[in-house]
């Protein structure tokens, strides 16, 4: 095992990675790893850095934060210590980093960070300000100087185990970890002779934002307030005549330079004074204190044996919120174990839900604390190629809940994006929730009849389930007359010619054979939509019909879903409730199609 992991955090940093890793190669100490924590690199950083790098671990781009990825780079790291580099932060000779490895001989060090200088093309006033942060001498921080920086540093992996980085913070994660422990009794040393070259190649816009997102961190951990933004205003005026006196003193003082100053020091002091007045409700650990305990689930195993186990509450990625799910509906195939490899098991199961947001993580604002949803159970990994185009709907690694994540529906506690999770109207009844997912096939198949059939159209509805008393009130909402048959009333009917010819036909029945006879019995010309599975039928009686399978359709959100939900009242739908502990109970009920089965998990 090594001693020191080396995380090194990117995103589209081909220019300078080679020559960070170089540098890194270089080093007198050699007792590392090197692990690659990227959010979605495509401009060649990956191709340089693997025949450097030991491990490479992948951050969804939705889920970056800072603290996130240094928490992801230190759940992978082997050694006693973990060190962090800027992918655009290159060391300057080869102690670098023995140099900060020497200080932790001493027990109650915790964390060494390095010098910091510029090069040539960095911006003269950023110069300025590496050599006040990081001066020529090195220090022992006290405070209230809590002053650290992950760009370049070493820290006791132990230390993290116990006060893991905040990754709610918009920026200075590498403060606040300090900040902790220095104020626990631990020392945080500055080294000036450990040394990088920090290449900042940023935009004026970016500069300005750097500033204001690391100013509203700074409010979060205690060490700013909004008051401070007074001195900000003051500063402003007294750096830029600094800066152009030492300018004019080094005969740099050009009319570029007298600019890019000016930009510099607005961008720097006007940007953290606006962070500092920002208003951010981080909601960190509000779940923990009114949703505190052990999270429960159904898992069925590859054999199709089901329990009940308990779990702890699952960690909260930047891009998810924490669901407490309240209701999970249920259906005859949600403990079937065909379809998943067997290395994705244990599984839980589950294909809709409804649930109260009770956390946030730090990137996930579409929906807030409080919130009741439904969500998808299945959707984009947002790391393979067709993701990182935007092209979503071609993920080539769908993520599903339940499969691909510890919990799923089934669970009392589950993690979901927030981007594919949609509030309900408080004027619906949550228990109707856990009917989104099988409207929206629904929907889609209906609309899709709708689409290539004759203005009011006759439309037969087939089946005594509760699908097809949903698809009749689908229907309905969409000024089309419907009506709802047995499937041997159909048969019949069409056999004795006593009804119209029809232009649509839903099946609502999942039975063997249904959906062969009723092919078989319908005219050319007519289209059938088929709700849920597929059973066999010969291909001849399809001739001259168009047969649409709602399993094979997709929306891209739950909105009109949700818009359908406010329509449909609990009257219209016989709704049967079960406690968690009794999911044997709900399956072997699901069989029953006259009535919605749904688990009540939050009683």
């Amino acid at each position: 095992m090594v001693e020191t992991s080396i995380v090194i955090r990117s995103f589209n940093e081909a220019e300078h990675i080679g020559d960070v890793l170089e540098a890194v190669s270089g080093q007198e100490y050699q007792d590392f790893e090197i692990i690659l924590v990227d959010s979605g690199s495509t401009d060649g950083t990956l191709e340089i850095a693997k025949e450097y790098v030991d491990k490479i671990e992948f951050v969804a781009p939705q889920d970056f934060t800072f603290g996130y990825s240094c928490n992801v780079g230190c759940q992978a790291a082997e050694g006693d210590y973990v060190s962090f580099l800027s992918a655009h932060a290159i060391p300057t000779d080869s102690e670098w980093l023995g140099t900060m490895l020497d200080h932790f001989k001493d027990e109650d060090v915790a964390m060494v960070y390095s010098n910091q200088v510029g090069i040539d093309e960095t911006k003269f006033a950023e110069r300025r300000l590496f050599n006040q942060l990081f001066p020529d001498e090195s220090k022992r921080q006290t405070p209230p100087d809590y002053f650290a920086n992950n760009a370049s540093s070493v820290i006791r992996r132990d230390l993290w185990e116990e006060h893991k980085y905040n990754e709610y913070l918009t920026g200075h994660e590498d403060i606040e970890w300090a900040k902790h422990f220095i104020e626990s009794g631990y020392v945080v040393i500055y080294e000036s002779d450990s040394c990088i070259y920090h290449i900042h190649d940023e935009t004026w816009d970016q500069v300005f934002s750097r500033f204001e997102r690391e100013a509203s961190a700074d409010v979060e951990i205690g060490i700013k307030q909004p008051s401070d933004r007074w001195a900000e205003y003051a500063k402003l005026p007294y750096d830029i005549s600094r800066d152009i006196l030492s300018a004019i003193a080094t005969g740099e003082a050009d009319r570029s330079t007298v600019s890019e100053i000016i930009k510099f020091r607005y961008c720097q002091h006007i940007g953290t004074a606006s962070g500092l007045m920002s208003d951010s409700d981080l909601e960190a650990n509000r779940y923990e204190y009114f949703y505190a305990g052990a999270n429960q689930k159904v898992i069925i195993d590859s054999n199709g044996n089901a329990s009940l186990e308990s779990s702890p509450l699952p960690e909260v990625k930047p891009s998810e919120v924490l669901i407490r799910i309240d209701y999970a509906g249920v259906q005859a195939d949600d403990r079937s174990v065909d379809g998943h490899d067997p290395e994705q098991y244990p599984i839980v199961p589950g294909e809709s839900y409804v649930g109260t947001v009770v956390k946030r993580g730090a990137n996930a604002s579409s929906v807030n604390v409080g919130d009741v949803v439904i969500g998808k159970t299945e959707f984009p990994c947002g790391l393979c190629s067709a993701c990182s185009e935007g092209k979503f709907e071609d993920c080539q690694d769908p993520v599903k809940l339940g499969v691909d994540t510890d919990e799923g529906p089934y669970s009392r506690f589950m993690t979901a994006p927030a981007d594919h999770v949609y509030p309900l109207d408080s004027h619906i009844d949550p228990k109707l929730g856990v009917l989104a997912s099988r409207m929206r096939s629904q929907i889609s198949g209906i609309e899709k009849a709708l689409a290539v059939s004759p203005e009011n159209p006759t439309c037969y509805i087939i089946g005594n389930t509760h699908d097809a008393e949903l698809c009749v009130e689908l229907v309905k909402n969409r000024e089309v007359q419907s009506q709802q048959l047995t499937l041997n009333e159909y048969i019949q009917g069409v056999s004795d010619s006593n009804m119209s010819s029809p232009d649509i036909v839903v099946n609502a029945i999942e039975s063997a054979g249904a959906l062969e006879s009723i092919l078989a019995s319908t005219e050319q010309g007519t289209v059938i939509t088929q709700i849920g599975e597929v059973d066999e039928f010969s291909s001849s009686d399809l001739a001259g019909k168009t047969l649409i399978h709602t399993a094979h359709t997709k929306m891209n959100d739950l909105n009109e879903v949700t818009e359908e939900l406010a329509k449909l009242g609990t009257s219209e739908v016989e709704i049967t409730e079960y406690p968690l502990s009794q999911y044997d109970s709900a399956w072997a009920d699901s069989t029953d199609n006259s009535k919605v089965q749904i688990i009540s998990i939050s009683s």
